[in-house]
């Protein structure tokens, strides 16, 4: 078992002990048990090459930054319904190499209201957002209020080839 695996379970079941509210011993056993089942199964389904060329320490303050996202889009969401929205279904494309960072980048966007992925194909993937309703907006300021933000996180996280 490598650092970064039980890095992994230990970030599991510290997430588990938070979800149940309570700090003891069954907590901490319990959380430890899933914390190791869910990694093993991560491990068996997303098979080593495909996780490769990311770089994970990178990617620890990326749920934090999620969430923010999540809550500062609701309140923009809810603006928008009451001042008015339209749904408008886009086509993007992504400079991320890694099929996993791809992968984070689409779900990273579902997560955050007011956007739903309908189909993800390689670096194209095709989504329904809300606008404001009569008024036209610029691929450059979709794209960057879209993904842009989250793009430049996950860049970060992206191994070069030499470092793989």
């Amino acid at each position: 078992m490598k650092v970064g695996d039980v890095f992994i379970v230990l970030a599991l079941a510290c997430v588990w002990i938070l979800l149940r509210e309570e700090f003891s011993g069954a907590a901490v056993v319990s959380g430890l048990i899933f914390g190791s089942v869910a990694h093993f199964f991560c491990c068996r389904a997303l098979p080593a090459k495909k996780k490769d060329d990311v770089e994970f320490s990178k990617l620890v303050m990326y749920p934090l930054y999620i969430i923010g996202q999540v809550y500062l889009a609701g309140f923009y969401v809810v603006k928008l319904i009451f001042s008015g929205a339209e749904v408008e279904i886009v086509q993007m494309t992504t400079d991320l190499e890694s099929d996993y960072l791809r992968a984070v980048l689409v779900d990273s966007i579902t997560l955050i209201p007011g956007s739903v992925l309908i189909k993800l194909d390689g670096t194209e993937f095709t989504l329904l957002w809300l606008k404001p309703k009569n008024k036209d907006i610029s691929i450059e300021e979709r794209d960057e209020s879209l993904k842009g933000h989250l793009v430049r996180r996950l860049i970060k996280a992206q191994k070069t080839p030499k470092e793989q």
